[in-house]
């Protein structure tokens, strides 16, 4: 008979709390009591900016994208950049624009406009973007910084998993004058000009750059014109004032998605179907900041910043299928939507740091306060109903569905401690409080709400030098999110979602084959009890009956492994690996309740037996889907990249790039396939005479993606039967196919 394999238990919290709190402690027992000379230490935390980051000093897990790597890259998208990264996973919905990201799985169950999860953080200036998608100029960027774990010691709310923070271009290195053109599959055009220049007082650049593209999918073009620079003061040898602006017009249609399986095998470009749940959108994007740096004496510092951002976004949404006549709408009418959504968003902010050393003691401590207003207004763009049925209401044109007004004020402190334990040992204490003021004003109802809450964040840890070649290093942190004031409407006694992060990860010098490399390998686990979640299961209708609000009610753990090397050059060639384990699962997910038939316009029925008519009827189908996977989180990926220098200016980089099979859905009915693909790319850059004496560089590109014609999905979701046959099945997931094989060249000269 066989025997079964004994089941391998995962640590529960409490336990894995001592043995993480051991580890960090662990080295105090291992102080000679005999004086000792300590080595001085310095705080590398910032919520401002990177410069003080150092990896080696810190308890957590990061990853460091360098601008020079992202002009290597040539990236159409910053997915592009940030696929090397382990542990991030990212949304993709089809053309270059607006990934979402998110961090070992942390909110892969959701699709729609929710926040990441991830705090993104651009020089300083945390976007809040209403969408949750990155939408940053891929040509302004000096540098991305990834911090994984519960971040919001540092950052502030959303920072559940960590963080993603972005440096835009300045400095001495963008001197001179740089030209470049791109052109690639799908009409992809890319055109970019940096004139920039220092002196002994003065520094700066400015640039502009225009993308295009009329993509793979129908109906999916895209466009965006910015313009961005970054001018310096140097007030003195301590002291600079920096300037640094972005302003961005974007267009962008249809996301890509199809519905079901079979067309996105048979119609990939979505030509036959011709609409997405959103298409048209407008975007006027423009950030400022002011930053004031002083380094008042050889080991402190006071950096502030002031800030703005400003995102104008309107869009059409939700694809009209019954006309005010009841006739079934076609989707080759492209143009009939629902409503017609306006959001103005604004942040404005103050941030002040200041840090100092005292030999084995370095303290940073900073105040912030941020104000958020969010202006939204929708609006009914022709008649339409829900159900052919005589008697369901129309919508007319005009008809405003909705019309709000919301405030968020932040007032946070925060503060960073580092000891030093011994000559190879740090530890590092993080804590954070916050005081959150919401106000919400429905114009439509006449209603207003409002709410204050208090929410504290901190970290522990440690790193521990073992010999000139590895440390050790771990920590545990967390991270929030404040409930919606709509969500509170329904239950006032909300409480904030957190994310509890355990980690011990170790950084080692290593020979992989005669290569000399630097490998950091991790392992976490994460508790997140509390996420707010509707007491009937999420994006499920209203028309489920029954009294609908939401609660602290979800709870998901996930724990995995992460490793990432880095070699450098041998003979020519050095290659880089990053690799991920996932296991993320619902711990508790009591009531789920999938429709079947007409969720918006259906009349309820008690049974699947009773559901006749799935066009005019719905029905709503009970799950518990405790212990299933969270969606969208696949178990392995792995991204392995190799760079061949074969003659002085050349290089030739391949990249395969594997992601393992995950559920569409909630209740782990269907499946996203996983996928491998392999990128090319072969780069030359040298120095030429052009303009009289003066050399100038050279350099070209070309690359292929997907270079074996690969097809795949992005992305598919699914939660409801959506072509409402009154059958939940392959059919019913909001696909987005891959757009297969596509490649890109261009040129760039500096003088």
């Amino acid at each position: 008979m066989q025997q079964s394999k004994p089941r391998v238990q995962s640590p529960r919290p409490k336990q894995l709390a001592i043995i993480i709190g051991l580890a960090l402690l662990g080295p105090l027992s291992a102080v000679s009591a005999q004086e000792t000379e300590l080595r001085s230490v310095v705080v590398s935390g910032s919520a401002i900016g990177d410069r003080f980051e150092s990896e080696r000093r810190s308890p957590a897990s990061s990853t460091l994208i360098t601008g020079e790597q992202v002009e290597q890259t040539r990236p159409t998208s910053i997915i592009d950049v940030l696929r090397a990264v382990p542990g991030l996973t990212v949304d993709e919905r089809g053309g270059p624009d607006g990934i979402k990201i998110r961090l070992r799985g942390v909110d892969n169950q959701r699709f729609m406009s929710e926040k990441p999860g991830v705090a993104i953080v651009i020089d300083g200036v945390p976007v809040f973007e209403r969408t949750g998608r990155v939408n940053i100029d891929l040509d302004n960027i000096e540098s991305i910084r990834v911090v994984k774990g519960g971040a919001s010691y540092l950052y502030g709310e959303d920072a559940l998993s960590g963080a993603v923070i972005i440096t835009t271009k300045r400095g001495a290195r963008h001197d001179g004058v740089t030209v470049e053109h791109d052109r690639g599959s799908y009409g992809y055009q890319r055109s970019y000009l940096k004139a920039g220049g220092s002196g002994e007082r003065f520094g700066g650049h400015v640039q502009v750059s225009h993308r295009e593209m009329d993509d793979y999918y129908a109906l999916a073009n895209s466009h965006a014109k910015t313009l961005a620079g970054n001018l310096q003061w140097f007030i003195d040898d301590d002291s600079d004032l920096t300037f640094g602006f972005e302003q961005s017009d974007r267009f962008r249609d249809r996301e890509g998605s199809v519905v079901g399986a079979t067309r996105a095998k048979n119609d990939p470009k979505g030509e036959l179907e011709g609409r997405g749940r959103t298409r048209n959108f407008d975007i006027a994007l423009q950030r400022m900041n002011l930053t004031y740096s002083n380094d008042f004496s050889s080991t402190g510092n006071l950096l502030a910043v002031a800030y703005q951002f400003d995102d104008k976004t309107d869009f059409w949404v939700a694809p009209i299928l019954f006309s005010a006549t009841g006739t079934r709408v076609s989707d080759r009418e492209a143009d009939r939507y629902q409503h017609i959504n306006d959001y103005e968003q604004q942040q404005r902010g103050i941030k002040v740091e200041a840090r100092e050393s005292f030999g084995r003691i370095a303290l940073m401590g900073g105040l912030e306060i941020r104000r958020n207003t969010f202006d939204e207004i929708s609006v009914v763009k022709e008649d339409y109903k829900n159900s052919p049925a005589p008697t369901a209401p129309v919508f007319r044109a005009g008809d405003i569905m909705s019309d709000s007004y919301r405030e968020e004020r932040t007032r946070a402190a925060y503060l960073e401690a580092g000891f030093g334990v011994s000559d190879d040992t740090t530890m590092t204490l993080n804590y954070r409080i916050d005081r959150i003021d919401l106000k919400d004003q429905d114009r439509l109802r006449a209603q207003r709400r409002n709410k204050s809450m208090g929410v504290h964040s901190w970290r522990i840890g440690a790193d521990h030098r073992l010999n000139e070649h590895n440390a050790v290093y771990g920590g545990i942190s967390t991270g929030f999110r404040m409930p919606t004031l709509t969500e509170l409407a329904g239950n006032p006694d909300l409480d904030p979602e957190h994310t509890l992060t355990y980690e011990l990860g170790m950084r080692s010098e290593v020979s992989v084959l005669g290569w000399a490399a630097h490998l950091n390998s991790s392992v976490f686990y994460i508790q997140r009890k509390d996420f707010i979640l509707s007491n009937v299961g999420q994006y499920v209708s209203s028309r489920v009956g029954g009294d609908i609000y939401s609660d602290n009610i979800g709870h998901t753990k996930s724990r995995g492994l992460e490793l990432a090397l880095q070699t450098e050059v041998r003979r020519n060639v050095s290659f880089d690996l990053a690799y991920t384990y996932l296991h993320n699962r619902f711990a508790r997910y009591d009531d789920f309740h999938l429709a079947i038939g007409n969720a918006q316009g259906g009349t309820p029925v008690d049974s699947l037996a009773a559901l006749t008519n799935p066009l005019t009827q719905v029905y709503f189908q009970h799950y518990d889907n405790k212990g299933k996977a969270v969606p969208r989180s696949p178990a392995h990926q792995l991204n392995f990249r190799t760079h061949w220098h074969p003659a002085e200016g050349w290089r030739l980089s391949a990249e395969i790039d594997y992601r393992g099979k995950s559920y569409a859905d909630e209740i782990n009915q269907e499946k996203q396939p996983g996928r491998t693909l392999l990128n090319l790319m072969l780069s030359h850059d040298r120095d030429v005479r052009l303009f009289g004496s003066s050399k100038s560089r050279l350099k070209a590109f070309v690359k292929v993606d997907n270079v074996l014609d690969k097809r795949y999905w992005l992305i598919a979701r699914g939660h409801h039967d959506a072509n409402r046959d009154g059958v939940y099945d392959a059919e019913d997931l909001s696909i987005v196919p891959s757009p297969g094989r596509t490649w890109s060249a261009g040129l760039s000269l500096k003088f």
